[in-house]
């Protein structure tokens, strides 16, 4: 499964995680787009979302009681948030996409606002740009929000990139499946796994792993190794369930850190400096578009996006 596919399918409801649990409903992006939507008839707005996850920015879209029709595509596999299931009305119709890319994108219509938060960026841009403005309807724009290389979310991208220990990761798992698979020989008695000196070595073993990283200093704290101890700890919690639902939750674990690292390598990857979001408003004149406004989203006096809007 692709590294956005493995995120996705956990019900995330935008690129953010649990820190948007209930979607763009709060903080800077909320209000840009409550800002863009100020400015269109929202009684029948036909709206595309580039990259758009779980349908990102639909909550946001739908608290500000938007008629009319959204569509959303993206090149994982995707899937309406429960943020979304808990707004839907019969008001905005919702459509999506999920496998496709942008640029092989077939749309039976135009639409009045295309947008984009952290989702264009990952396209090929020589082809995904003029299809966009393909897309466009008469008097439509498109509004992007770009990773920025100076944004805090590149920073703390760059920063975990170099907090994945997998070697020490894949050891505690290894020590997960000792005690596992004692445990199946036992037929799941867990009186009698204390008995078994391998299972009691194995669980020693994750035990003081888990202490160590979980008792640093807020400071010291390696939040990567913190998140894998949780999941090392939810076998625990587990342990009573059939042997398929443990053998099923130790095998998900080093999937989830590895796709995790993919997507943090992904994002420092396609996020852009002064200079490279000049080439980009090139490649957007190129495309077609028009009066295309770049500026840096700023927040708390420090950037967190690209603002990009064009028609």
């Amino acid at each position: 499964m692709d590294a956005w596919g493995n995120f996705w399918q956990k019900g995330h409801s935008t690129t953010f995680g649990e820190y948007y649990a209930d979607g763009y409903t709060k903080g800077y992006i909320s209000q840009w787009w409550e800002t863009i939507l100020e400015t269109h008839n929202k009684d029948n707005l036909s709206i595309l979302e580039v990259g758009c996850g779980n349908a990102s920015l639909l909550p946001c879209t739908l608290d500000y009681k938007v008629k009319g029709h959204y569509y959303g595509v993206d090149a994982a596999k995707v899937t309406p948030s429960a943020a979304v299931d808990k707004r839907i009305n019969g008001d905005l119709t919702v459509s999506l996409t999920s496998n496709k890319k942008i640029e092989e994108y077939q749309p039976n219509s135009t639409f009045d606002l295309i947008a984009s938060v952290y989702g264009v960026e990952y396209s090929n841009l020589e082809q995904s740009l003029p299809s966009l403005k393909a897309m466009l309807a008469p008097g439509g724009e498109v509004n992007f929000l770009m990773h920025h290389s100076g944004s805090v979310i590149t920073d703390m991208s760059e920063k975990a990139l170099g907090e994945f220990d997998f070697e020490s990761m894949t050891t505690i798992v290894d020590h997960l499946k000792t005690i596992n698979s004692e445990l199946n020989k036992l037929k799941g008695r867990l009186a009698k796994l204390k008995k078994s000196e391998v299972a009691e070595h194995a669980r020693i073993q994750v035990n003081e792993f888990v202490s160590n990283t979980m008792n640093e200093s807020s400071d010291d704290r390696n939040p990567i190794l913190v998140d894998f101890c949780v999941m090392v700890l939810g076998f625990f919690k587990k342990i009573q369930q059939p042997r398929q639902e443990r053998k099923d939750h130790i095998e998900s674990i080093m999937p989830d850190f590895y796709a995790s690292k993919e997507r943090f390598r992904q994002m420092v990857e396609v996020a852009r400096n002064a200079d490279e979001i000049e080439i980009f408003k090139e490649n957007m004149t190129n495309a077609g578009f028009s009066e295309v406004i770049i500026e840096p989203m700023n927040k708390d006096g420090k950037p967190v996006a690209w603002k990009i809007t064009a028609n």
